[in-house]
């Protein structure tokens, strides 16, 4: 059972490599609502789209 969450890497400089932090959580996969999802994708790409 896979979990889908929204991560990145954050270098932790006592072990000298990146680790990564999870951001959010949005639970099993077989549980989230894919038109949720696509909708936040395809708002968060307007925000960092350079046609904005």
């Amino acid at each position: 059972m896979a979990h889908l969450q929204l991560a990145h890497n954050e270098w932790d400089p006592k072990a000298k490599y990146a680790k990564a932090k999870v951001i959010y959580s949005f639970g099993r996969e077989d549980e989230v609502d894919r038109a949720v999802l696509e909708r936040l994708a395809k708002s968060i790409s307007r925000f960092l789209s350079p046609n904005s």
